[in-house]
């Protein structure tokens, strides 16, 4: 074979690699605008009903805001819709029934009986709506029998809440036989359940001395954790910690300690690290609030709503991050997470 022959050969197959690497290059940036057209055309027709608890409760309404927040800045239309209370049980079906019937990209729901909750998602589900968790953990074990395919999942550790909770109490506690009470939430709440346990468990381990002198529901409600705590004073005068499951009831806590005039022998923790519980932590009435932070929780269920209807992020469970607030973090306001304190 001639150099000429050779060379002529070479050049051939140059340019037919030239053209086929120019094809492939071509081919992907398609792929990838007709990815990017898809989901952004999703995004301009389609929503996502977002089922939560009641937006009386303010730890609700901060969640409803950062969903608010988000869905504007991701452009994603999202309806939130709520109870009227947070034990209104039957009305959670109805809103489940209203945010199916509008056919949205996906829901995302939060209720407080994970029964409810699964029957919800699998109704959805059947009408080809993806589903996802916000701020509430099922047992993978029901979700598994239930068949249900979790988009994401957002949450807070409970468990860690109230661990962290008893952390701070036993690095604040000054005495050797400390007791305690405890206000719980509703009986049978998830949340509720993890914090109170988490909080139990540590406390054995940091303060083993400790006594529970009442761990009694007040159904996250103010009035109620008033009456019992001041019970609990006339019957134990001598008390030194109040551990309430959320802020609502350590407010009512400490209405009644303040009224008994405790204040400086009880210490008082609660749980959320909503407006008045950081109010009453400046002003002295409540010791220390584990942040959930539920502004983050709203933002990043949007967010992740986005990417799962952009086919990332399927069957992601992302654990949220908490912080506790004490006077002298809100007065320096230098942790970042301080941003999503709404």
């Amino acid at each position: 074979m001639s150099v000429k022959s050779i060379s002529y050969s070479c050049n051939s197959n140059s340019r037919a690699i030239s053209q086929m690497v120019t094809r492939l290059i071509f081919s992907a940036f398609v792929c990838s605008f007709l990815i990017l057209l898809t989901c952004t055309r999703a995004y301009a027709v389609e929503k996502c009903v977002f089922v939560i608890p009641s937006v009386a409760n303010p730890y609700w309404m901060t969640v409803k805001q950062g969903i608010e927040d988000a869905g504007r800045e991701q452009k994603l239309t999202c309806v939130v819709l709520s109870a009227a209370s947070d034990q209104a049980k039957e009305e959670f079906l109805n809103l489940c029934q209203a945010a199916i019937s509008q056919n949205p990209a996906m829901i995302v729901i939060c209720t407080t009986s994970d029964t409810m909750t699964i029957q919800c998602l699998r109704e959805a589900q059947e009408r080809r709506i993806k589903v996802a968790l916000l701020d509430t953990v099922i047992p993978n074990e029901m979700v598994r029998k239930a068949r249900i395919n979790l988009s994401f999942s957002v949450a807070t550790d409970n468990v860690r809440i109230g661990r962290s909770a008893a952390q701070f109490v036993a690095k604040q506690n000054k005495c050797s036989m400390p007791k305690v009470l405890i206000l719980e939430g509703v009986v049978g709440n998830t949340c509720n359940s993890n914090r109170v346990s988490g909080f139990k468990q540590e406390l054995m381990e940091e303060l083993p001395k400790a006594k529970v002198v009442n761990c009694i529901s007040a159904e996250w409600d103010r009035l109620r954790a008033m009456n019992i705590t001041a019970d609990t004073l006339t019957r134990t005068s001598d008390l030194n910690i109040i551990f309430a499951a959320n802020d609502t009831m350590a407010l009512g806590a400490a209405e009644a300690v303040r009224l008994a005039g405790k204040s400086d022998q009880v210490m008082i923790v609660g749980v959320d690290g909503i407006s008045d519980a950081r109010k009453a932590i400046l002003s002295g009435r409540i010791t220390a609030s584990v942040a959930q932070l539920p502004y983050l929780i709203g933002r990043r269920s949007v967010e992740l709503a986005k990417e799962s209807l952009c086919g990332q992020s399927n069957s992601k469970n992302e654990e949220t991050p908490s912080l506790v607030l004490t006077k002298s973090v809100l007065e320096a306001r230098t942790d970042k997470l301080l941003k999503y304190v709404r």
